[in-house]
């Protein structure tokens, strides 16, 4: 196959993957939006609210590890498949809910299908690019986070007004199916660099280097306490502005897409930035959570609409330099056979927050009557993310961290 081809080829695989996640987070976000017009329908509180937000990031995270050794030992295509059917399933489910319980249920078992995306998008980026491309296309790929984040709120929020929170599930059910096919079109006869996405067997040696890999634990939990900060105010940043502040549903979609669409050019940038100072890239996530971490706190003692939207902007742009960091370590550090489970673990971690984040959030607001405790508890989070960070090996210490190249050898 020519170079131009080849070229041709990564950029719709790359495009397809982007699409996929920005699918995937339109399903998982939209009931953020929906939440109040939920609670109301069935009667709940900000505490009950709370643990449904949880509901999925419980079977979220639990499929984060086992999404990613699948994906290592059966092949990325297969995995994506099975996410994609599984998710849309139980997204279209969600509109059918009758009480606390079935929302519930059905709300984890969409995390458990969608869990399995993760990883497996990952260890494509491994099949189907070559080594030196791979960090771009994962911080690219990545990106589609916020970008799918922004767009929920501008397509969900007229839809929820017009059509009610069950009609507008069903609806972004289908969507997930439209991709589906769209994927298997695309990579049914794409050739790639890690036997047509069957991947080789990684070897009991190679987890177990893996699993005592200490670069890998630190990096798992910097992601868990920020991203207790970025699924806190995913899932309750809808529900302030409309009760806080006093903001309709249709503002609110343009609100708050605002910051997200700051992430997704953070994301962008920050890859970049990240992939060029290599060894020094633990001090620029450094400041990124500083800057987050400050910002959140700002926007705690804010009552303007306009100041909560740019301290939020703020800190999802400064925040994109954690993202872009966790997201391509994998690709730097791991071996290639054991990606796929590597980022499982990472995004375990990531993952793990939105079980706590919302409902802790949850409880805050219901026992203090507002939202200033929730916003300053993600700023302590920040907090602790930075002292982790503190703990990376610097490049004298540690091969790992200047060269993202080789995992550390267990002896």
């Amino acid at each position: 196959m020519s170079e131009s081809a080849n070229n041709s080829r990564e950029k719709m695989i790359l495009l397809v993957l982007y699409f996929g996640w920005i699918i995937s987070y339109i399903d998982r976000t939209v009931i953020s939006l929906a939440i109040v017009q939920i609670g109301e329908d069935l009667t709940l509180d900000a505490s009950k609210l709370g643990i449904v937000l949880s509901a999925f990031f419980m079977g979220y995270a639990l499929m984060q590890i086992p999404g990613g050794w699948l994906a290592d030992r059966f092949g990325s295509r297969k995995v994506i498949v099975a996410a994609v059917v599984a998710w849309s399933i139980f997204t279209a489910l969600s509109g059918l809910a009758w009480s606390l319980t079935s929302l519930i249920l059905i709300r984890f078992l969409f995390g458990i299908g969608e869990g399995g995306y993760p990883a497996a998008s990952t260890k494509a980026i491994s099949d189907y690019f070559p080594a030196d491309k791979r960090t771009k296309a994962q911080s690219t790929m990545m990106s589609s986070n916020a970008f799918g984040a922004a767009l929920a709120p501008i397509i969900c929020a007229p839809l929820l007004v017009a059509f009610g929170w069950r009609n507008v599930f069903l609806f972004v059910g289908l969507l997930g199916i439209v991709f589906l096919v769209w994927f298997l079109l695309s990579t049914r006869q794409a050739g790639n660099y890690s036997n047509s996405g069957v991947a080789v067997k990684p070897s009991r040696k190679e987890y177990t280097q893996l699993l005592r890999n200490s670069y890998l634990w630190k990096v798992l939990l910097i992601f868990f306490f920020v991203n207790v900060t970025n699924w806190g105010l995913i899932s309750w940043m809808p529900s302030y502005l409309m009760q806080g502040l006093g903001i309709d549903l249709k503002s609110v979609g343009l609100f708050t897409a605002i910051p997200s669409l700051f992430l997704t050019i953070g994301m962008i940038i920050s890859g970049r930035i990240i992939n060029k100072i290599g060894s020094k890239a633990k001090y620029g996530v450094l400041t990124g959570i500083i800057i987050t971490g400050a910002s959140l706190y700002l926007m705690s003692l804010s009552s303007g609409v306009f100041q909560v939207i740019m301290y939020q902007s703020i800190a999802f742009t400064f925040m994109s330099f954690v993202m872009s960091f966790v997201f391509t370590v994998p690709h730097r550090v791991m071996e290639q056979k054991v990606v796929g489970t590597a980022f499982g673990i990472i995004n375990f971690g990531g993952q793990a927050a939105g079980i706590f984040s919302p409902m802790i959030m949850g409880a805050l607001i219901a026992s203090t009557g507002s939202y200033k405790a929730a916003f300053i508890f993600l700023t302590i989070c920040c907090l602790v993310a930075a002292v982790v960070v503190c703990f990376l090996p610097s490049a004298k210490k540690s091969q790992a961290a200047t060269e993202y190249s080789t995992i550390e050898k267990a002896n």
